[in-house]
């Protein structure tokens, strides 16, 4: 008898634990095929993994602590479906490892975490934030370290549409290593038809007392028929190198499951005040969803690199795609 009131407390004991944390297995799996081919280069025909999203599986979970409070970690790997090796060698966990503490003051986490700048500098990009978006051709600020590790991150609530963002990642080595100090911040707003950011990062060069820093101002409009997006971006190495650059594009719904987006990007390299080269594109594709957790997409992106020397080659690239996204 004991023994029976023993195993029905264990098993109450289990079932309230339960129904108070949770784990979750969650992924993406994403692949296209397709030509690329550049000025100096022979085609190519190619299975690259991540058209639209990086591949990735992961573990997520909470625990209530009462209070409003909860204990909450994430685990995420990125691998290449096309060879199914991990994304970046070495690295058990490539896009994140962390753990915090959530509540009505917001969230904070500790661990490999996406920076600030990274949570909202590709909000509002045209084509599905893909491969084939202009921007992912023609921009030089999309070089910064978005994942860094030894990260602390604080996420605000939203307050009237407005929320927040910050986050530092430390250099534990006495020999500065470039680009692992890491801090960046954002605020973005939320509301209706708009939705805007601005975000600021800055990341440590090899040289003593330099730093790259990125800003990016993000913006988009839903009109109903149509929704307007754009982003104006900025790379300064503080050693005499900047870019400047912009993006337009829209997204039109022909369907209820059927999406066109098209873009078009701009950015220009200075070195000390004198121009090196221009780089523009165009992106355009369409997304068919066939579920609620997949999805096929073609398109294509071309960009030219353009030099002021005329002694260099300028350089055309274009990509066609066909892909499928499935989210599970």
């Amino acid at each position: 008898m004991k023994k029976s009131l023993i195993a029905m407390a264990v098993l109450a004991a289990a079932g309230a634990a339960s129904a108070q944390s949770s784990v979750q297995l969650y992924g993406i799996a994403d692949v296209w095929v397709g030509g690329v081919k550049a000025t100096g280069s022979k085609a190519q025909t190619v299975v690259n993994s991540g058209g639209v999203s990086s591949s990735r599986f992961g573990l997520k979970g909470s625990e209530d602590l009462g209070g409003g409070l909860k204990a909450i970690f994430t685990l995420e790997q990125g691998f290449n479906l096309d060879t199914g090796a991990q994304a970046t060698a070495g690295q058990a966990f490539s896009r994140e490892a962390s753990v915090g503490l959530a509540g009505n003051f917001g969230e904070v986490k500790l661990g490999k975490v996406w920076t600030a700048y990274d949570d909202v500098q590709n909000a509002s990009n045209p084509v599905f934030d893909s491969a084939l978006t202009p921007s992912a051709g023609a921009f030089a600020s999309t070089s910064y370290n978005a994942n860094p590790a030894n990260g602390i991150k604080y996420t605000s609530p939203s307050y009237a549409g407005f929320s927040g963002i910050v986050s530092y990642a430390l250099d534990e080595n006495d020999i500065k290593t470039p680009a692992s100090e890491v801090s960046a911040l954002a605020v973005q707003y939320a509301n209706g038809p708009l939705a805007a950011a601005v975000a600021y990062q800055s990341q440590r060069t090899a040289i003593a007392g330099k730093s790259i820093e990125f800003t990016n101002l993000n913006a988009s409009y839903n009109l109903g028929v149509v929704t307007l997006k754009g982003a104006y971006a900025q790379r300064d190495n503080n050693e005499g190198t900047k870019d400047k650059e912009y993006q337009l594009g829209v997204d039109y719904p022909l369907a209820a499951n059927l999406i066109l987006s098209a873009g078009y990007a701009s950015s220009e390299d200075k070195a000390n005040g004198v121009k090196q080269f221009d780089n523009s594109g165009f992106g355009v594709a369409a997304a068919y969803v066939l579920s609620k957790r997949t999805t096929a997409y073609a398109g294509v992106r071309s960009t030219k690199l353009d030099y002021v020397d005329a002694a260099k080659t300028d350089v055309t690239t274009n990509i066609y795609a066909v892909g499928v996204k499935h989210v599970f």
